[in-house]
């Protein structure tokens, strides 16, 4: 800790002190924990360090980025997820072999109990205690998805602290309520959105967004696993769901963001300073920062769509592909974005589109996959998504600076859409103000409450939902799709039926388009003729009984013994 706090020391003097100044500071190996947090530019130093664990592209010595999504049920990598295909999961020996680590909540409580002590600019001191109290906020809700029930630490605490050290795991319940108790506590202190200096930084918004976050998966969490091991007693959700919908709408009526005109454009920006919809997001500078990454390099970057995927995108009239009269079919690439849902055009690869433009401004055209690339698809469906055509003259190439969205306001949309109907409560005029302002911006109609279209292949989810409720998941599908919502979305769900004892499939082999460079003798397909990138491992296995949450390690049940295990495991 020690060792970070001088670091955060010389990144402050770096960038925020003059020549004066620096002169006159005490010496490095001088530095004390009463003159680092004296001032608003000492909190800035010590906060930014929590950025870095914020999400972000892959740096340039990966090779390769693979996307949000990409181990769900919509997206594959080169290899099956182990959660959700049931391959290779087992109980980790070591802490160290795990993510069950405390050193980023224990970080975040060292730098909370030291704020008190900086005077100056009040605005700024409480921005930066703030932003402090978010990224506890944020720590906690990591190890909430993957484990449930957590040790509560409210403050720092050294290794004399037995009550802390051989804590219990309280009800996840209490955990969340925790959580959003220090994102009110953020919201309180910081500034709204257009009066932050230095962007991007958390702020007023984005804890509002992160509040509704939380709640709407801790609410439909507790609602979807009642009844078994990992629901709450006595609860089905609606007291989290309904602290989702008030937090969304606070953020929609306050009026600070709003939609960015284009979707297909939104996600290939360099920069996202002026943009209406971007409430977060991590900027890259390999050049000035030595701060790049590989996005743009390795396309399709070993990782493609899934049939399920393409297939959930409606038709033009709103109607599902399985009555549209205007559904073209999903045997040819080269006519699978036809009279649909432009978000699908803006997703996937298909021939024509644009690939590369040179710099002396000449175009080059996508074909077809390339499955013999070391960084292929291995479903057929290239994104399209993040893509960045130009060349860039500052590398020789594309470009290393594609910013990273981490926070926009559609989400905040489809919480409200989600937590109302979840309620029973939703009406016109919320669907009005929510998911019905997405479809408006990509020129899809409305959807109307009690004039939805019945899907005969709705999701099987395990369980039946209301049609407005389905067709806000698919909304959420579509709208989010390669941002990394999905697989908390199939856990909050309990949505293990959507692809248990099946395996993803991806393009139509022999469209003409596909097969270009895949050999068809030794391709594996399904009986309708679809790939099956995954056919050598099988159909997945996901045990219900215990996969939904992740196991401690060994040595820390070994350490502690007031911590249990998880079911099953």
């Amino acid at each position: 800790m020690k060792n970070i706090i001088k670091l955060f020391i010389l990144s402050a003097i770096l960038s925020f002190s003059s020549c004066d100044e620096y002169l006159e500071r005490t010496p490095l190996d001088e530095v004390s924990e009463a003159t680092f947090y004296s001032t608003p530019s000492d909190l800035q130093a010590a906060v930014s360090g929590f950025y870095n664990d914020l999400p972000g592209w892959a740096a340039l010595s990966i090779g390769f980025n693979i996307l949000p999504d990409m181990y769900s049920d919509m997206g594959t990598a080169q290899e099956p997820s182990n959660r959700l295909s049931g391959l290779s999961y087992e109980v980790p020996t070591s802490a160290s072999n795990s993510v069950w680590s405390w050193d980023e909540v224990r970080e975040a409580n060292w730098y909370l109990a030291h704020v008190d002590q900086a005077v100056g600019d009040e605005i700024l001191i409480n921005q930066y205690i703030g932003e402090g109290y978010f990224f506890r906020a944020y720590y906690y809700f990591e190890l909430l998805t993957r484990y449930g029930d957590l040790p509560i630490f409210p403050e720092y605490f050294d290794n004399s602290n037995e009550e802390y050290i051989y804590a219990a795991r309280a009800p996840r319940n209490e955990v969340v309520e925790f959580m959003l108790s220090d994102l009110d506590m953020a919201i309180s202190l910081m500034q709204s959105y257009p009066d932050i200096s230095g962007h991007p930084r958390i702020n007023k918004e984005v804890a509002q967004m992160f509040k509704a976050r939380i709640a709407l998966y801790e609410g439909t969490w507790e609602r979807y696993h009642a009844g078994t091991e990992f629901g709450v007693s006595g609860s089905d959700g609606s007291a989290f769901l309904q602290i989702a919908a008030d937090a969304a709408e606070d953020l929609i009526d306050a009026g600070v963001f709003s939609l960015f005109g284009d979707y297909k454009a939104l996600f290939n920006q360099m920069s996202y300073s002026n943009n209406s919809e971007v409430m977060l997001w991590r900027d890259y500078n390999s050049i000035d920062l030595s701060i790049a990454n590989v996005l743009q390099q390795q396309w399709p970057n070993r990782c493609g769509y899934t049939k399920f995927a393409i297939d959930s995108y409606l038709c033009t009239d709103g109607d599902p592909i399985s009555v549209s009269p205007l559904y073209e079919g999903n045997k040819d690439l080269s006519t699978i974005e036809n009279n649909r849902d432009p978000r699908l055009a803006a997703l996937i690869m298909v021939p024509g589109d644009l690939e590369e433009i040179k710099a002396d401004g000449s175009e080059v055209y996508w074909e077809y996959p390339d499955f013999n690339a070391t960084n292929t698809s291995l479903t057929g469906y290239e994104s399209e998504k993040f893509r960045n055509v130009h060349y860039d003259e500052k590398y020789g190439d594309f470009t290393e600076d594609s910013p990273r969205i981490i926070f926009r306001y559609a989400e905040a949309l489809l919480i409200y859409a989600e937590a109302k109907a979840e309620l029973g409560s939703i009406s016109q005029s919320d669907l009005d103000k929510s998911v019905n302002l997405l479809r408006e911006r990509v020129g899809m109609p409305h959807i109307t409450l009690g004039a939805i279209t019945a899907d005969p292949d709705w999701p099987d989810y395990g369980y039946t939902l209301s049609d407005i409720l389905y067709e806000i998941r698919r909304e959420r599908s579509v709208e989010l799709m390669a941002e990394g919502f999905r697989a908390d979305d199939l856990y909050r769900w309990r949505a293990h039926s959507l692809f248990d004892g099946d395996q993803p499939r991806g393009a139509y082999l022999e469209d003409g388009i596909v097969n270009t460079t895949l050999d068809i003798a030794n391709a594996n397909v399904d009986a309708d003729g679809f790939l099956l990138p995954f056919a050598s491992t099988g159909n997945y296995n996901f045990d219900e009984s215990k996969a939904y949450l992740q196991p401690l390690p060994l040595d820390e049940l070994q350490l502690n013994e007031n911590l249990e295990q998880n079911p099953g495991w």
